[in-house]
């Protein structure tokens, strides 16, 4: 007999309620999770890492049409006003929270984990030797985001 390993990075339904959480508080509105779905070739991407008894990285990704009526609302200036260094602190700070309530879901409290600080980027980012372990993806009032758990070894 064999015993399967769950991944403690399985979380989908969990991280839904996550990314839904910390984009309604954050920009304040709606999102509605739906099936997998390819973004297309222009994204920004934004990622952290957890690192502890296992390890993972969290991507959080939007099309850029998305990231910027985002940021618009965040800063509360117009979206033609925003250069990429302004979106890329929104979406930091977006993965940033997600990434912080995964590790509070996956942490046993008795080892010590990690969180890193946020990586973002004009294009989707990748962890070479990892595995998906959690995919989901929204839409909302002005496009199209999805998050990803990637664990590693």
């Amino acid at each position: 007999m064999y015993a399967s390993k769950i991944s403690p990075w399985a979380i989908a339904d969990t991280l839904e309620e996550l990314v839904s959480l910390a984009w309604t508080t954050f920009i304040g509105s709606d999102i509605v999770r739906v099936d997998a779905r390819d973004i297309g070739p222009q994204v920004v991407c934004a990622s952290i890492s957890i690192s502890g008894p296992s390890c993972a990285t969290v991507l959080f990704f939007a099309d850029p049409a998305l990231a910027r009526w985002a940021t618009s609302i965040v800063l509360d200036s117009p979206a033609e006003d925003l250069d990429d260094a302004d979106i890329h602190d929104v979406l930091g700070e977006i993965v940033n929270i997600i990434g912080g309530n995964v590790k509070g879901v996956v942490s046993d409290g008795e080892q010590e984990w990690a969180l890193s600080l946020p990586v973002v980027s004009n294009a989707m980012q990748s962890a070479p030797g990892s595995r998906p372990a959690a995919l989901i993806s929204f839409v909302a009032e002005a496009g199209t985001m999805g998050c990803q758990i990637l664990e590693h070894g």
